[in-house]
C-alpha cells in the first residue's frame, strides 16, 4: 500500500497530464502553425517593405518629371523608372488626350476587371490613390493627380508557403489599413478561416495572414507528432521526479494533514479487565485512521511518521479531545473509570504537552484521575531530568504514567526507577511465550518479579487464551488486555460494553 501512496498522485498526474495532452492537440496546432507563420512573416516583411516603400519615391520622382502629354519624353520615363524599380512590374500613364505605356501611345497593359474588387483609398491635398489586388497576386495602385493617372502594378506578393507546403486554397494573405482590407490571396466562400498572425508592413498598412483547419492540420502534422512526443516524455519526467521526491513518510505526512482537517482519526477502545472481578478497570485508547473512501490504514503505517515528523503532537491532542467530547457524560457514570492515552517520551519532555493537557482537562472540567498516559518504552528518553520534571507535574496534577511495551526497547527497568511511574504494561511478545519453552518465558517471569519488588501495578497485554489467563493468575497478575476479553471497538460499541459491566457489577 506504501507504494501505491507515494506512485498514486504521480500516476494520476501522468494520467491527466496525458489526456490533457491528447485533448489540446488543436491548440497546439494553431500554436506551431502560428509560430511557423510568424517566422516567415517577417522574412516577408523585409523582403517587401524596402521594395514596396521604395515605389512611393520613385512615382514622386517620375511625376515631377513628366509632361503629362505622352510624348517620347514621358514613354522614356515610364520605361527608365520600371528598368530601375525592384517593386513596379507594369506603369501605365492616362491623360485627357491619350493613355501610354512602356510600349508606345494607346497601347494597354494594364486590364481592367469588370469584377467589383475591395479597394483601399488614401486621400491628400494634391492627389488620391487606391490600392486594389490585381491578377496573379499582384497589387494595383492608382494615382490619381489634377492633370493625369499613374497606375502601376507591383510585383506579385510572395506566398507564406510555397505550393508543395499547404494544400490549395488553405491560406489567405490580405493587405489592410485601418478598418479597410483587400485580399491578396483571397479566401474562398466555401472555407472558414481563421486569422493567424499581423505583421505591420511600412508605417500605415499591415499584412494579415489566415488559414483553415485542413491548412493548419496539413502544414503540422508532423510537428504536432513531435511536440506531443517531446510533451509526453516531459511529463513522464515529471511524473518521475514528484514520484521519487515523494517518499513515504512525505506522502503519509501530506495525507495525515488532510486526515485531520477532515477528522478521519477515530478512537477505538479496549476494555482492561480485572479478573479477579471479571469487570472493567479502564480502558486503552488505539488510534484508527478510517479515510473517506474506506481504506483503513494501520497505526503501524502511519504512527512512526507521525512521531518522526512531530505530527504525533497533533494527533494526540486530537485523541484527547475526541475521547473527552465522547467520555463527557461517562466519566460521571463509575467514578473508577479512567482512559489511557498513549504518547512518546518526546511528548513527555516537552513544556507544551504538559500545559495543553492540563488547560484542555481543566476547560471541560474533567477530573484528571480520570485520564493516563501509556509512554513506549520502543523510544529512549533524550531528556531524563525534564522527563522527570514533566511526569512528576502530571501525577501531582493526578494523571497516572504508564511504562507501555515493558522489556522491548531501551532502559525501561531504568526508567522505573528514576521517573514516577506507577504501573507496567507486559508487551504481548512476552506474553505469548506462555506455554512454550521460548526463552523469552524467563525474561516474563523476571519483568513479574521486578514490578512485584518495585510495588508497581502490572497490566498484561495481548491475553489471548485462557492458559495465558491461568498462568498470569497464578503469578498474581489480574488487570489484563486482549482479545480474550475485547477487541479494540468503536465507541458506540464500546458504550453498550461499559453500560453491561455496570450493570452486571451492580446485580
Amino acid at each position: 500500500m506504501t507504494l501505491w501512496l507515494r506512485w498514486r498522485f504521480p500516476f494520476l498526474f501522468f494520467l491527466m497530464g496525458a489526456v490533457a495532452i491528447a485533448f489540446c492537440s488543436q491548440p497546439i496546432r494553431h500554436y506551431l502553425f502560428k509560430n511557423e507563420v510568424e517566422k516567415r512573416l517577417e522574412n516577408i516583411h523585409k523582403f517587401y517593405q524596402e521594395r514596396y516603400l521604395n515605389v512611393g519615391h520613385e512615382l514622386q520622382a517620375l511625376i515631377g518629371e513628366l509632361n503629362f502629354t505622352c510624348t517620347s519624353h514621358d514613354i522614356a520615363l515610364l520605361r527608365e523608372t520600371i528598368e530601375q524599380s525592384t517593386g513596379i512590374q507594369l506603369l501605365e500613364l492616362q491623360t485627357a488626350e491619350g493613355h501610354c505605356s512602356v510600349y508606345g501611345n494607346n497601347v494597354p497593359l494594364i486590364k481592367h476587371f469588370d469584377n467589383p474588387v475591395e479597394i483601399i483609398l488614401h486621400e491628400a491635398v494634391d492627389f488620391s490613390y487606391d490600392v486594389a489586388p490585381y491578377h496573379n497576386h499582384r497589387l494595383k495602385v492608382h494615382y490619381r493627380l489634377q492633370e493625369a493617372s499613374l497606375i502601376l502594378i507591383t510585383e506579385p506578393v510572395q506566398n507564406v508557403f510555397t505550393r508543395s507546403e499547404v494544400c490549395s486554397s488553405c491560406t489567405a494573405i490580405t493587405l489592410s489599413r485601418g478598418g479597410e482590407e483587400i485580399q491578396v490571396y483571397p479566401m474562398q466562400s466555401t472555407e472558414t478561416y481563421f486569422p493567424i498572425a499581423s505583421q505591420p508592413f511600412g508605417p500605415n498598412y499591415a499584412i494579415n495572414v489566415y488559414a483553415t483547419e485542413q491548412g493548419i492540420d496539413y502544414v503540422t502534422e508532423h510537428d504536432l507528432f513531435l511536440t506531443q512526443l517531446l510533451l509526453f516524455f516531459m511529463l513522464l519526467s515529471v511524473s518521475l521526479m514528484i514520484g521519487l521526491y515523494r517518499t513515504p513518510e512525505r506522502t503519509l505526512k501530506e495525507m495525515i494533514s488532510f486526515g485531520l482537517l477532515k477528522k478521519e482519526f477515530v478512537p477505538f477502545y479496549q476494555p482492561i479487565i480485572d479478573t479477579r472481578t471479571d469487570s472493567m478497570a479502564c480502558c486503552e485508547v488505539l488510534i484508527r485512521w478510517q479515510r473517506a473512501d474506506g481504506e483503513l490504514i494501520s497505526p503501524n503505517q502511519f504512527i512512526p511518521i507521525a512521531e518522526h515528523n512531530g505530527q504525533i503532537k497533533l494527533l494526540t491532542q486530537y485523541m484527547l479531545e475526541q475521547v473527552i467530547d465522547q467520555f463527557q457524560d461517562e466519566f460521571f457514570v463509575n467514578k473508577g473509570f479512567y482512559v489511557s492515552i498513549n504518547v512518546t517520551p518526546q511528548q513527555l519532555e516537552d513544556d507544551e504537552f504538559l500545559h495543553t493537557t492540563i488547560n484542555l482537562l481543566k476547560q471541560r472540567n474533567v477530573p484528571a484521575h480520570r485520564l493516563a498516559f501509556e509512554v513506549t518504552e520502543r523510544i529512549p528518553f533524550k531528556n531524563l531530568a525534564k522527563a522527570k520534571s514533566i511526569i512528576q507535574q502530571l501525577t501531582d496534577f493526578g494523571i497516572s504514567i504508564k511504562l507501555d511495551d515493558a522489556g522491548t526497547g531501551y532502559g525501561g527497568f531504568s526508567y522505573l526507577q528514576n521517573l514516577p511511574i506507577d504501573t507496567l504494561k507486559i508487551d504481548k511478545m512476552f506474553i505469548d511465550t506462555i506455554g512454550t519453552n521460548d526463552v523469552k518465558s524467563n525474561i516474563l517471569d523476571s519483568i513479574i518479579l521486578f514490578a512485584k519488588h518495585a510495588g508497581l501495578k502490572v497490566i498484561a497485554e495481548g491475553v489471548e487464551t485462557a492458559e495465558q489467563v491461568a498462568y498470569l493468575h497464578q503469578r498474581d497478575i489480574h488487570l489484563m488486555q486482549g482479545f480474550h476479553f475485547a477487541k479494540p471497538m468503536p465507541f458506540s460499541e464500546f458504550r453498550q460494553y461499559l453500560q453491561q459491566d455496570l450493570q452486571s457489577s451492580s446485580s
